[in-house]
């Protein structure tokens, strides 16, 4: 046997090692050897013997919050960023700027229609076309009386009455213009009925058979101060200007108003008492007749008169 200090070799009856001096049995020592201490595990829970069951596993422990990243590189990318951003606009807005200065021609004017300021303007007209005072009653516009509608002469104008809510009536000359680029303009007044309602002219005027499919631009007012413009399409209406008000019209029965309306391939104006109300573009339909016409919406009843119609080539 071998000593566990040295590892020299001793015999079983020796009490201790002749090379280190180390006790060898500690029964042999009797009282004097100190006890062993007990073996502990991992977690300082002792054992009790040789086998042994591990404590349980401790519980998970709940999800940390990450670490505060560092902010400085981040608000020095956001500040980067920023000032890209500026750049870029005070870019757009010189390019813009530059752009316009340098165009050669204007652009013409693009639906959604947009408002003028409420000031007088002066008609580009050229030389007169055609004009009605519609003194004689047999001067070719249509004439018609039934149930629901009475369109015809009427002192000196021409006369649209209405008898029928939620219906319009119009008329036109015989024989039709075809007309595509003019200036048109008409006085208009209401003598009867609700102040809801809608009058005015048609331009580009294409009619079939029965006039049910027929295709037009209707620029119309109200005796209560709004406009609008709407297209009909083959029997189809497009409202390419919704109901607008504007102080340019004059409100209320026996009020007269000089519409307007200049049109040139598919750029249209329109206007009231010579104030510009809105401008569109629009080349559904290229060339027609013209027409006047009027119409009742909950109430019937409505009457109006147009007089002094006038149809220019338009200028430059």
């Amino acid at each position: 046997m071998q000593c566990p200090d040295c590892g020299a070799y001793y015999s079983e009856g020796d009490e201790f090692c002749g090379e280190c001096g180390r006790r060898l049995s500690s029964e042999a020592a009797g009282s004097d050897a100190e006890p062993k201490a007990p073996p502990t595990g991992t977690n300082g829970l002792e054992l009790t013997g040789d086998l042994f069951e591990p404590p349980p596993p401790a519980a998970v422990p709940a999800k940390t919050r990450p670490k505060k990243a560092n902010l400085l590189p981040i608000m020095i990318a956001g500040a980067l960023a920023a000032l890209l951003l500026c750049l870029c606009a005070i870019g757009a807005i010189v390019w813009l700027v530059v752009s316009e200065e340098s165009a050669a021609t204007p652009r013409a004017p693009v639906v959604p229609a947009t408002a003028a300021p409420l000031a007088p303007t002066v008609s580009r007209t050229g030389a007169l076309l055609y004009e009605e005072n519609f003194d004689d009653p047999a001067s070719g516009w249509d004439v018609f009386d039934e149930a629901d509608t009475i369109v015809g002469y009427e002192d000196g104008r021409y006369q649209i009455a209405i008898n029928q809510a939620n219906y319009m009536a119009w008329g036109n000359p015989e024989p039709a213009l075809d007309l595509a680029d003019l200036s048109i303009e008409v006085d208009v007044r209401q003598v009867d009925g609700p102040l809801d309602n809608n009058f005015g002219i048609f331009v580009r005027y294409v009619d079939d058979d029965d006039g049910e499919q027929s295709s037009y631009y209707w620029f119309q007012i109200s005796a209560d101060g709004f406009y609008s413009v709407d297209l009909r399409k083959e029997g189809e209406w497009i409202s390419l200007v919704s109901w607008e008000p504007s102080s340019a019209i004059y409100t209320g029965l026996g009020a007269t108003n000089r519409l307007r309306v200049e049109c040139s391939g598919g750029w249209f104006s329109f206007y009231t008492n010579d104030v510009h109300l809105v401008e569109l573009s629009d080349s559904t339909v290229g060339r027609g007749s013209i027409g006047l016409a009027a119409g009742a919406f909950e109430e019937p009843g409505v009457v109006v008169q147009f007089d002094d119609i006038r149809v220019y080539k338009l200028g430059q």
